[in-house]
């Protein structure tokens, strides 16, 4: 056999086991957002309200990945009107409340998920708004990954 024709079929065998021996496979997240805005009514005093969020996951890895942990942190980088707020917000915590709690190999899913927000509206007499990003820690079986929501959030009040 010849040179070329052994590199050929070594590169035709390594491609062909690539799906079964691993070779390249990882876990990826993608696409992860957020609500794109929130109404908080009027009048309301530390209302509750839920953010929700979705990431887009891939498993090519040869087994299934567990997700163990999510995690946010996010902060107000625009307001408009008479915001009472701080203007430069930071907070977050872990997410308790996601799903899928794991992925078979070869899967892609969406995880979603949702995060606790509070708002107070005392009647802004003009559009009010802040807008804040988010930022995502997931810890699975595979590693840990951050990934930063492709948009934003805003929470705007209704006006009187």
């Amino acid at each position: 056999m010849t040179r070329a024709a052994f590199a050929a079929t070594l590169v035709f065998a390594m491609g062909a086991c690539v799906p079964f021996c691993g070779i390249g496979a990882k876990f990826s997240l993608s696409n992860a957002h957020v609500d794109a805005e929130y109404k908080c009514p009027f009048p309301s005093n530390e209302a509750p309200y839920q953010v929700h969020g979705s990431i887009d996951a891939d498993n090519s890895t040869t087994g299934a990945v567990t997700i163990k942990s999510m995690s946010e942190q996010d902060e107000l980088v625009a307001t408009a009107g008479e915001w009472n707020g701080p203007k430069t917000a930071k907070a977050g915590g872990p997410i308790t409340n996601f799903s899928p709690k794991s992925m078979a190999s070869g899967a892609t899913s969406t995880i979603k998920f949702s995060i606790g927000f509070t708002c107070t509206n005392s009647g802004p007499t003009v559009t009010t708004y802040g807008d804040f990003t988010f930022k995502f820690t997931v810890v699975t079986s595979a590693g840990t990954y951050k990934i930063d929501a492709g948009n934003r959030h805003r929470l705007s009040f209704l006006t009187t």
